[in-house]
C-alpha cells in the first residue's frame, strides 16, 4: 500500500513538472526567451541581412538585452524577411516578436510593447528631375505614392486623409524604387535612413533621389505577440532601462 501511495506521488510531482515546463516563459532563460521567434526586415542601418547574418544597431540592441538577462545571444532565432510577413506572424503567433516597430495608437492593443531604442523620422522620397512640391498634407492627394505593406509610413499617411485605395502597395522596397525611377509612381514614403540606404544599394543613380517632405517622427520598439506573459515583457523592459537604451540615441551618425 505503502509502495502504490509513493507511486501516486511521484507520478503526481513527475506530471506537476511537464506541465510547469510547458508553459510559456518556462524555457531555460529568465525571461523565458529561449524558444521566441524575433522577426524583422531590410531596414538598414538598423536591422538587415548581410551574407545571411542579421546585423544592424536594433540588431546588436536585441543581442545586449538578452546578453544582460543571461542568454546567449548567438542561439536568438532572429528572421529578416519581408516585412508584412513578419507583422502578421507575430499578430497571430505566441513566442514572437518583430522590430524595430513604429508604436502608433491604432497598434497599441495589437501587441506588447518593450522600449523605445531609436527614433525615426518617415519622409517622402522623389526624383530631382520631377521637382515634386509638398507643402501641405493636402498636396499629397494628387501624388501617386508608393508604401511597404503594413509599414508605418501607409498609416501615416491614411491618418492625414490619404485613401488606402490611391496608394501603390509592395511588400519589397526594391519594387518601389524601381517603380520610382520607371515614373510609375510619384514618390515613396519611407524611413528616412533606411530608405536612403535602400535607395544607394538599388537604385542607378542614387544622387537623383531627394527627400521632399516629412510625415513627422516615430519612436520605434520591440513588439511582442499579445500572448507573451507579461512578466517576459516587464523583464525585457526592465533591461532595456537597465542599460539605458530607451534614453539612448542609437541613430548612426
Amino acid at each position: 500500500m505503502l509502495k502504490r501511495l509513493l507511486a501516486w506521488i511521484f507520478a503526481i510531482i513527475l506530471a506537476g513538472a511537464v506541465l510547469v515546463a510547458l508553459l510559456p516563459g518556462s524555457t531555460g532563460s529568465p525571461g523565458g526567451l529561449d524558444d521566441y521567434t524575433w522577426y524583422t526586415e531590410e531596414y538598414p542601418p538598423y536591422n538587415y541581412a548581410k551574407d545571411g547574418i542579421p546585423g544592424g544597431t536594433s540588431v546588436d540592441v536585441l543581442r545586449d538585452i538578452l546578453t544582460g538577462m543571461g542568454m546567449d545571444p548567438a542561439g536568438a532565432r532572429i528572421r529578416v524577411g519581408p516585412w508584412t510577413e513578419g507583422y502578421q506572424a507575430v499578430l497571430h503567433t505566441p513566442g514572437t516578436v518583430i522590430f524595430s516597430t513604429a508604436r502608433t495608437p491604432e497598434r497599441e492593443h495589437l501587441f506588447k510593447w518593450a522600449g523605445p531604442i531609436f527614433s525615426s523620422r518617415n519622409v517622402l522620397f522623389a526624383l530631382k528631375e520631377e521637382n515634386v512640391t509638398v507643402s501641405t498634407p493636402g498636396d499629397l492627394e494628387r501624388l501617386r505614392i508608393g508604401v511597404i505593406r503594413d509599414d508605418i509610413a501607409e498609416a501615416d499617411l491614411v491618418s492625414m486623409g490619404i485613401s488606402p485605395d490611391g496608394l501603390v502597395v509592395s511588400s519589397d522596397a526594391r519594387e518601389i524604387v524601381s517603380l520610382l525611377e520607371d515614373g510609375e509612381i510619384d514618390a515613396w514614403a519611407y524611413a528616412e535612413l533606411p530608405g536612403e540606404a535602400i535607395i544607394r544599394a538599388n537604385a542607378g543613380d542614387p544622387g537623383k533621389f531627394e527627400v521632399v517632405y516629412s510625415l513627422g517622427t516615430r519612436d520605434y520598439y520591440f513588439a511582442f505577440n499579445r500572448e507573451v506573459p507579461d512578466r517576459v515583457v516587464n523583464e525585457f523592459q526592465a533591461e532595456i532601462d537597465r542599460l539605458g537604451l530607451s534614453r539612448r540615441d542609437i541613430t548612426p551618425g
